[in-house]
């Protein structure tokens, strides 16, 4: 399996761990101020924001759209191309386009430039639509992305050529075939990477205004605003569920139960991942019980989801941005030679990624905890703000806080953890 994992235990971070806990609790206790005393009424309930009309001109064309497809196209041929004829190998590019280009890749373009992959995205070209379909459940992407989970973090053969190559035909048959029983609609509820870049797109810059034109908004404004739609909380607590479960298989606890149980590997990786997903997934409900009311726990959980998005994107970017950046450049360099023949079609085969950026773990580990802790208080505060258009009262809010607190907690931890 190609390493997911950078800079992500205690052993390598150079912070004294009682100066990160007592960090965090500093910046706990100010956002715990702000909540109860400074922000008393909801300020984010409608999208704000300045409208950028000849941007939107720009980005709606024809000519965009091509021009994309050009830069694109060609890459998805190339990725396809090493998948289903390349040789059976951990350095086939195929690997290292899925797990890292696409599947942590999507968070930072996401974050740059807004829910990008809709315009990449080759089921749609296929299909020949670009619609939102930003309405409707997307609990079908929440299973996709269960099942891209398992596929990453337990298979025991989950980077090898026939596993990946399975994997790809079944998800362009969910696809296509949800698409021709439900309508091309399916594919913007139901593609788990075209979900993960919308959902992490709520923290960017730029939304869409009620009347469809490009807007600069703030990271705050745009999340807090958004009308989560159905399974969004799923969607959530699979990713923050699967991101706890990748870091508690590589501490030596877990190791050990592995080794002690040899034989029962891939079923005891299939319970730890369930039972993460569901341990994330119960805490957040208990959190949101004070706040249903007559809307229903899921309902309210779902509206509530958008809290849980900068927890996601904190982790993922800490627990995997060293890994996009070292396994990112080995994945464009193998391109070179997609099919293992020997070519040296863009000049990289025998180039050696930069390893400029190790040389400062300092300041990899303060950017790592920064950004689980900023996912916390940027979460409480979504969280406070659509709480508050429920009930005005602080008090009702306090479980939920509690378990994001516990989940910040808990990914330091892990992240420091032995």
């Amino acid at each position: 399996m190609t390493p997911l994992h950078g800079i992500a235990s205690r052993h390598d971070l150079p912070l004294p761990f009682a100066t990160v806990l007592g960090g965090a609790a500093a910046v706990l206790l100010i956002t715990f101020w702000v909540v109860g005393f400074a922000w008393r009424a909801p300020r984010y309930a409608t999208p704000r924001g300045h409208e950028l009309p000849r941007l939107t001109r720009v980005v709606d064309s024809r000519w965009f759209r091509v021009a994309i497809w050009v830069v694109a196209g060609p890459l998805w041929l190339l990725a396809g191309t090493a998948l289903f004829l390349g040789p059976d190998r951990i350095d086939n590019p195929a690997v290292g386009f899925i797990y890292v280009w696409l599947w942590v890749g999507v968070v930072p373009l996401s974050l740059l430039i807004g829910p990008f992959y809709r315009r990449i995205n080759p089921a749609r070209l296929l299909l020949r639509t670009t619609d939102a379909d930003d309405r409707g459940s997307v609990l079908p992407a929440a299973l996709a992305l269960l099942g891209f989970l398992y596929l990453e973090l337990v298979h025991p053969a989950g980077a090898t050529l026939p596993v990946l190559r399975a994997a790809a035909v079944a998800l362009i048959l969910w696809l296509l075939g949800g698409a021709a029983l439900r309508g091309k609609g399916w594919i913007g509820r139901a593609d788990p990477v075209e979900v993960y870049s919308r959902v992490a797109a709520r923290m960017s810059v730029w939304a869409r205004s009620s009347r469809g034109q490009v807007m600069y908004t703030s990271p705050l404004a745009n999340l807090a605003s958004w009308r989560a739609p159905v399974g969004l909380a799923g969607v959530c607590v699979i990713l923050l569920g699967g991101t706890l479960f990748d870091a508690l298989s590589n501490t030596a606890w877990w190791v050990r139960i592995l080794q002690r149980e040899d034989t029962l590997s891939h079923p005891l990786g299939i319970l730890g991942l369930l039972g993460s997903i569901a341990f994330v997934g119960a805490l957040f409900l208990a959190g949101c019980l004070p706040l249903a009311g007559r809307s229903g726990l899921l309902r309210t959980a779902d509206a509530l989801s958008p809290g849980l998005v900068p927890l996601v994107v904190g982790y993922a970017l800490s627990h995997y941005g060293t890994m996009l950046y070292l396994e990112g450049q080995r994945t464009a360099f193998r391109f070179s030679d997609p099919l293992g023949r020997g070519w040296n079609l863009f000049g990289g085969a025998e180039a050696a990624p930069d390893v400029s950026l190790f040389a400062f773990p300092m300041a990899i580990a303060i950017l790592q905890v920064a950004l689980i802790v900023g996912g916390h208080v940027l979460g409480v505060l979504v969280t406070h703000d659509i709480a508050l258009r429920r009930d005005s009262r602080t008090r009702p809010q306090l479980p939920l806080l509690v378990v994001m607190i516990g989940f910040t907690v808990g990914g330091l931890l892990l992240m420091f953890g032995s």
